[in-house]
């Protein structure tokens, strides 16, 4: 059997970047991970299962986001997948509203498990694929974010119709990915362009402002 993320790893991971948890917050995402590798032997969850790419490529990568804090309101994980970045926000930020959508089922029983496994009240499950055409029935949103879900371009065409007045929508992407130009009534925000440990490479978040 592989072997899986364990806390003091992840501790080091985190506390070299300079990102502080809850107390348990590291025991939690750790959990995660380790619930991740179990099912993900039944489920494509993941391609990604090494623990240090784990740490630096899900759980750092998602942590990141910690930059655009506070994210008052609720909390769109748009294409939520294997709970990444929408677990670890939920975990960080015990006072935010966070909700993990998808469109596949077992995708849905997976991040549902861990919810309930790591005690995450401030997190729910929403099973629904944002496509072209009338949005879901699940309101608007002080934050939207999308990691990798969508290519930038088809993000900033779908995801703004999902945005509060005022919200702030947040792209998770390589750094040589191009957005194109955003919509009307959506204009650029803040740009963070970060490295992952272990020469995994770079990412950038770009902030998008719902006026």
């Amino acid at each position: 059997m592989k072997p899986v993320l364990n806390g003091p790893f992840l501790a080091g991971v985190l506390a070299e970047a300079g990102i502080a948890l809850p107390e348990g917050g590291v025991e939690k995402l750790a959990i995660h991970a380790a619930e991740l590798s179990r099912w993900n032997r039944a489920i494509r969850l993941t391609a990604i299962t090494d623990p240090a790419e784990v740490a630096a490529k899900h759980v750092l990568d998602s942590l990141f986001l910690l930059k655009f804090a506070p994210y008052p309101g609720r909390t769109l994980d748009a294409g939520s997948g294997a709970g990444y970045p929408g677990i670890p926000l939920a975990v960080a930020l015990p006072a935010s509203r966070i909700v993990l959508l998808d469109a596949t089922a077992k995708k849905c029983a997976f991040l549902s498990h861990v919810c309930a496994r790591l005690g995450l009240g401030n997190a729910t499950v929403v099973r629904g694929r944002i496509a072209k055409g009338p949005p879901l029935p699940i309101g608007r949103f002080e934050q939207v974010i999308s990691r990798a879900t969508f290519p930038p371009p088809e993000a900033l065409r779908l995801l703004p119709a999902y945005l509060a007045l005022g919200g702030s929508l947040l792209l998770m992407t390589g750094p040589e990915r191009e957005t194109g130009e955003p919509p009307p009534g959506l204009r650029p925000g803040r740009r963070l362009r970060f490295e992952l440990p272990f020469g995994m490479g770079a990412r950038e978040i770009r902030e998008f402002l719902a006026d």
